[in-house]
């Protein structure tokens, strides 16, 4: 099962939640499509609630209404990475998305006001925004007005399930590490110096001694585990020959962290920028 669809359902659900804490959608949203949407995240939430990918997925779906491509790749990542692991997980989010799918393989999708969009290759026509086939991968973003994004996004998505092919267990594999959600830029309160997780694991500033960040000179390297311990933080091992230190990380959100010392002291947190 191609993990592009889960994610799109995702980013609607996220979408649609902020909105309707905002200022409400006025009936106008199919109500079975919000039920779809939110089994699908109850199911996600218990199985991945914490991971970093997941909820820097969310967190901007709910800011911008359309994560970055960044994000959706490192969801999807975590998505087959937990649906290869658990075959219940797997069987749960295709049942789910399954469920949008008609029986002639079309989708029918909410009722709205009378109109055609194009998204993803897939033309929508109609009153009902109904039976409609799609022949492209769904697009990162669609540019119409809130409410009609969404649902566009969904319905494009339940068309063009069974036409994507599922990843492969060594898709997106060198990505598994804890360490893609680290790479960045970031910044502590307080301080001009950012420090730099580059994806080739070399960085700057992450190296602290006594509390304070301690730079002797040469290069830096980070790395950092795939998962978290019991007490959901990541072990971030920084080596500057021939120093070598650990910490563990939390994250609140997919862009703020808190560092811990190795003996669990809370040394600064962090903000992606």
């Amino acid at each position: 099962m191609g993990m592009e669809v889960v994610v799109g359902m995702l980013i609607a659900w996220a979408a649609g939640k902020a909105r309707r804490a905002g200022r409400g959608l006025n009936g106008v949203t199919d109500r079975a499509l919000e039920l779809t949407t939110q089994r699908l995240w109850d199911v996600v939430e218990a199985k991945l609630g914490t991971d970093p990918a997941i909820q820097r997925l969310v967190s901007e779906s709910q800011q911008n209404g359309d994560p970055t491509p960044s994000a959706r790749t490192r969801a999807e990542t975590a998505l087959q990475d937990a649906a290869d692991h658990d075959p219940r997980f797997a069987a749960a989010l295709e049942a789910i998305v399954s469920s949008q799918e008609g029986g002639d393989g079309t989708t029918a999708a909410t009722k709205g006001p009378s109109s055609s969009v194009q998204a993803g290759g897939a033309a929508i026509t109609g009153p009902t925004f109904g039976n409609i086939k799609a022949n492209t991968k769904i697009v990162n973003k669609v540019v119409q007005n809130p409410l009609i994004s969404v649902i566009t996004i969904v319905v494009v998505l339940g068309a063009a399930f069974f036409g994507i092919r599922a990843f492969t267990a060594s898709s997106g594999g060198e990505e598994k590490s804890g360490s893609a959600a680290m790479v960045g830029n970031w910044k502590t309160s307080g301080s001009s110096s950012p420090k730099v997780f580059g994806e080739d694991g070399r960085c700057s500033g992450f190296y602290y001694d006594n509390g304070a960040p301690l730079d002797i000179g040469g290069p830096m390297t980070c790395t950092m585990s795939s998962t978290p311990d019991a007490d959901d933080r990541y072990t971030l091992v920084v080596t500057q020959s021939p120093n070598e230190a650990t910490y563990k990380v939390a994250f609140d959100t997919a862009d703020h962290a808190q560092v811990y010392s190795s003996t669990g002291q809370k040394i600064y947190e962090i903000d992606r920028f």
